[in-house]
C-alpha cells in the first residue's frame, strides 16, 4: 500500500468533494477515501462538512470527528468500522473499514483528509453512490464483533492490536464459513461467495501471518454466537 499526501490527494479533488477507492481489484495504491473540506459548498457535487470514523484509545473503539476547525496537520491510525462523510444538511456517505491510516491537512484554502488501508474500503451508499458487493455482509459481522466485544473477556484489546488485514481475513473467515455451511445461502448470493472465495485465497497467498491471525480472531467470534453465550452489554461502533 502506498503512502498518499494529502497535497497530492487535492489535486484530485479539484472538482470533487470525495473521491473513494474500495481496494477490492488490489491495486499497489490499495484502499484509499480523500475528503475536501471547503469553507463554504461548491453546490456542484456532494459538499463534505466533517468526517465521523472510530479510533483506538487504550485498547477499546473510541468515536472521532475531523472538520475544517479540527487542529491540522493531524496524522493517525483509524479503527474498524464505519466512516460517515457529511455534508451541511445532515445528508451522508457510508463506509465500512478494518482500519488504516488517516492523514488531514490545510492544502490552500482546503482541508484535505485521505484515509488508506490496506484491507478494502467498502462502499455503504448514501447520497452520491452505490452499495460494493459485500458491504452487507461485512456489516453484518461487524454486528457479530460487536457480539464477540460483549461477551468474550479481552476479545476487545486482541482485536484493537490486529493489523488492519488480520481483522479483513477475520471477516473472510467467520463468512466463509457461514456460506460453506449452506448451500442455500451460496444460491441465493452466488456473487458474494464468489467474491468471498477470490478474497480468501488473495489473502492466504499474499499476508499468511494476518491470515492467521484473523483465523484466530474469527473462532472467538463463533464462539460468542454459540448457544449459551449472552450479550452482557450495549456498544456503539456501528452507528
Amino acid at each position: 500500500m502506498s503512502t498518499i499526501e494529502p497535497v497530492s490527494a487535492a489535486s484530485r479533488l479539484a472538482n470533487l468533494g470525495f473521491l473513494a477507492s474500495s481496494g477490492l481489484a488490489h491495486r499497489p495504491e490499495g484502499a484509499f477515501l480523500m475528503v475536501a473540506l471547503r469553507a463554504a459548498p461548491s453546490r456542484h457535487h456532494f459538499d463534505p462538512e466533517y468526517l465521523e470514523y472510530w479510533v483506538n484509545a487504550a485498547g477499546f473503539g473510541r468515536p472521532a470527528r475531523l472538520a475544517r476547525d479540527s487542529r491540522l496537520p493531524h496524522r493517525t491510525a483509524f479503527s474498524w468500522g464505519p466512516v460517515h462523510v457529511v455534508d451541511r444538511l445532515g445528508i451522508t456517505n457510508e463506509y465500512l473499514t478494518f482500519g488504516g491510516e488517516l492523514r488531514a491537512d490545510l492544502v490552500g484554502e482546503v482541508a484535505v483528509a485521505v484515509f488508506t488501508s490496506p484491507a478494502p474500503l467498502f462502499k455503504r451508499g448514501g447520497h452520491s453512490q452505490e452499495w460494493d458487493v459485500g458491504a452487507a455482509s461485512v456489516g453484518a459481522f461487524f454486528g457479530r464483533l460487536l457480539l464477540a466485544v460483549d461477551v468474550i473477556p479481552g476479545f476487545e484489546h486482541r482485536l484493537t492490536e490486529a493489523s488492519p488485514l488480520a481483522r479483513y481475513a477475520a471477516f473472510l473467515a467467520d463468512e466463509t464459513r457461514r456460506y460453506q455451511a449452506s448451500a442455500a445461502l451460496r444460491d441465493a448470493s452466488r456473487d458474494v461467495w464468489a467474491w468471498l472465495e477470490t478474497e480468501h485465497r488473495w489473502l492466504q497467498a499474499t499476508s499468511p501471518d494476518d491470515w492467521q491471525s484473523g483465523k484466530g480472531l474469527a473462532a472467538e467470534i463463533g464462539a460468542s454466537t454459540a448457544p449459551g453465550a449472552v450479550r452482557t452489554a450495549g456498544a456503539a461502533q456501528l452507528a
